[in-house]
């Protein structure tokens, strides 16, 4: 497990979770919680946020969660079950790990409404690499500067 402020960091440059406007709300080795807005332009036509929006918030919790307990983890499939329509204006995922076997990490992210609502359930699947971190890191940090 890394720590939360190196995990933090890790993520802090990833462009689109800026652009969707996701915020790490809490980071333990039990549960990420990441929390966004659901603004005008996340909505669908009827009115309720996009399922790629909230896919997009599931899959970054997932990520926070299995990159801070292990080496540099990617999702490999994600899978999501819309329970209703999002009316919210805002939007909390929670990420649990169910299993670690392997190089397989497997979570369950649930995604709740401001009313504390569930809005849908999703099960990721990510490949823990074996890696140096922080070498690893430094080198895509830093990628096309070297000739």
């Amino acid at each position: 497990m890394m720590n939360e402020e190196y995990t933090r960091r890790f993520f802090e440059d990833d462009g689109f979770v800026k652009l969707l406007g996701i915020q790490t709300m809490e980071l333990t080795e039990e549960k990420a919680v990441v929390r966004a807005e659901v603004k005008r332009e996340h909505l669908n036509a009827n009115g309720s946020a996009q399922g790629g929006m909230l896919y997009s918030v599931a899959d970054f919790a997932f990520a926070l969660l299995a990159n801070h307990l292990h080496p540099m983890t990617v999702t490999q499939g994600g899978e999501i079950r819309y329970v209703r329509p999002a009316y919210t204006k805002c939007v909390t995922a929670v990420a649990k790990e169910t299993v670690r076997a392997g190089h397989n990490t497997v979570s369950e992210v649930i995604i709740y409404d401001d009313k504390e609502e569930i809005v849908c359930v999703c099960s990721f699947n990510g490949f823990v690499k074996d890696v140096d971190r922080e070498n690893w890191t430094w080198k895509m940090k830093n990628a096309g500067e070297e000739k």
